[in-house]
C-alpha cells in the first residue's frame, strides 16, 4: 500500500492527487520533482509591465504627472548567456548592450540587495514610443529594478547559505560588476526603486506615476522623493501627438524664474488638483485653465513651434484641455468621454476621432508629421506579470491608434 505525506517531503497537492489516483510511493516522488523543477523554473524568470506617463500637465513642471494605459512589457530570466532582444517599433533606437536601462535597473536592483549582478537574459517588449516625452527611459530603469528586485528575492530564497557563498565567487565573470557593500540599505522595497530612479535625474512627473500609477504629486523632503496619489475620475480619453523626428527634452534651461509667472503656475496646478480632486467634470472645461502654463512653455515652443496650434486644434475640436506631454516634442489632449452608455460612448468615439484628426491637420499644417495614440489614464503603476494588448490602427494607412 502506498503511503501519503509524512516525512517524504511531498506537498499537499502531490498527496491529494496521488491519493485520487493511488500512485506508488516512486511515482508520487517522480510528480513531486517535476512539480518542484517547475516551480524552480517560474522562479527563475518574470516579466513586469511598467506603463507610460505624462508629466508636469501644463503647469505642474517636476512634480504632477498622471500614468497612461499604454505598457512596455520586460522580461528578466538568469542565463548563461547576457543578451538583450528587443521588440516594439523604436526597437533600432535601444541600446542592446550594458547601457539598456532595463539592465541598469535590475543591476540597481541586485546592488541595493548587496548581491552580485548574475548572467541575464533581457526580452523587452516596447510600445511607449521612444524619446518623445512619454517616459519611456523611466519606464524601462523601473521596470528592470522591479524584475531584478522579484529575481533576486527568489534567490535569495532558496539558496542555502554555502551555495549562496559559491555562488559569489561564481559571478566575477558578470555582465556589469557590483560594488559591494557592508550592509543591506535602509530603504527597502517600492520606496528604494523610486529613491533609484530619482536619483538618475528623470522628471518625478514621470517616475511616481511609472511606480505608483494615477495621478501623483511627487515632493522632494529631507529624506528623498515622496509621492501622493490623486484619484482619476472614470471616463477621461488621452488623445497623445506623437510627431515624427522629433526628440524629447529634459527641462528647463533656467533656474530663476520671475515672480508673477510663478505665482501663475501655483495657482494654476492648485485648480488642477482641484479639478481631480473634486470630479466635477460636468464642469470640466476648468482643466482648460488647470492646463496652462507660464513658467515652460516658452522654451517649449521655442524648440516645438508647433505645440500651440495642435494644442489650440484640439480645444477647438472639443478637448477639454491640451499641453506639452512633459517638456516635448508629444502634445496631450484630454477629454471626457468613455461611460457605459451606448449614445454617450458612440459620442465619445466620434469626439475623440474629431480631435486626433484636428492635431493631426494642425501639426501637418506646420510641416510635422506623426501620428495619435488614443488611450485612457490607468490607475495602477509597475506590477509583476501583465498583458496588455494594443488594438493598433483601424487600417494600415491609419495614423490613429487605439489602446486599451
Amino acid at each position: 500500500m502506498a503511503a501519503y505525506g509524512g516525512s517524504n517531503g511531498l506537498t499537499p497537492e502531490v498527496v491529494s492527487f496521488a491519493q485520487k489516483y493511488g500512485l506508488a510511493a516512486t511515482a508520487q516522488e517522480e510528480l513531486q520533482k517535476l512539480l518542484n523543477a517547475s516551480v524552480s523554473l517560474a522562479q527563475r524568470r518574470v516579466t513586469v509591465s511598467v506603463p507610460a506617463t505624462v508629466a508636469n500637465l501644463g503647469p505642474g513642471l517636476e512634480v504632477v504627472g498622471m500614468a497612461v494605459d499604454i505598457w512596455d512589457e520586460f522580461t528578466l530570466e538568469f542565463s548563461d548567456h547576457f543578451s538583450v532582444e528587443l521588440r516594439g517599433p523604436d526597437s533600432p533606437e535601444v541600446p542592446r548592450n550594458e547601457e539598456n536601462l532595463v539592465v541598469q535597473g535590475a543591476a540597481n536592483a541586485f546592488k541595493d540587495a548587496c548581491r552580485p549582478f548574475p548572467t541575464m537574459r533581457f526580452i523587452c517588449e516596447h510600445r511607449i514610443p521612444y524619446d518623445k516625452g512619454l517616459g519611456a527611459a523611466s519606464a524601462s530603469f523601473v521596470g528592470g529594478y522591479l524584475a531584478g528586485s522579484v529575481l533576486c528575492a527568489e534567490e535569495l530564497r532558496h539558496l542555502p547559505p554555502t551555495e549562496a557563498k559559491r555562488r559569489d565567487r561564481a559571478n566575477s565573470r558578470e555582465v556589469l560588476d557590483v560594488v559591494d557593500c557592508q550592509a543591506p540599505t535602509n530603504v527597502a522595497g517600492v520606496e528604494a526603486l523610486l529613491q533609484a530612479a530619482i536619483a538618475r535625474g528623470w522628471n518625478p512627473g514621470n517616475v511616481c506615476p511609472a511606480i505608483y500609477g494615477a495621478l501623483q504629486i511627487g515632493i522632494h523632503t529631507p529624506s528623498g522623493m515622496r509621492s501622493h496619489r490623486v484619484p482619476i475620475p472614470h471616463g477621461l480619453v488621452l488623445c497623445l501627438f506623437v510627431p515624427d523626428g522629433k526628440e524629447e527634452d529634459v527641462g528647463l534651461d533656467i533656474e530663476m524664474v520671475e515672480r508673477q509667472k510663478a505665482i501663475f503656475n501655483v495657482g494654476r496646478c492648485a485648480l488642477l488638483i482641484n479639478v481631480f480632486c473634486t470630479q466635477e467634470f460636468s464642469k470640466f472645461q476648468k482643466f482648460q485653465k488647470a492646463s496652462e502654463d507660464s513658467l515652460g512653455m516658452t522654451q517649449i515652443s521655442e524648440k516645438f513651434p508647433y505645440i500651440k496650434s495642435v494644442c489650440q486644434a484640439a480645444l477647438a475640436a472639443g478637448a477639454a484641455g491640451a499641453c506639452a506631454a512633459g517638456y516635448g516634442p508629444s502634445v496631450l489632449a484630454l477629454m471626457q468621454g468613455r461611460t457605459g452608455d451606448v449614445l454617450a460612448q458612440s459620442a465619445s468615439n466620434q469626439l475623440e476621432q474629431d480631435v486626433a484628426k484636428a492635431m493631426l491637420r494642425a501639426a501637418e499644417e506646420s510641416s510635422v508629421t506623426g501620428q495619435i495614440l488614443i488611450a485612457k489614464p490607468c490607475d495602477v503603476g509597475a506590477h509583476v506579470i501583465a498583458q496588455k494588448s494594443a488594438l493598433g490602427p483601424a487600417d494600415e494607412t491609419s495614423r490613429i491608434s487605439y489602446f486599451q
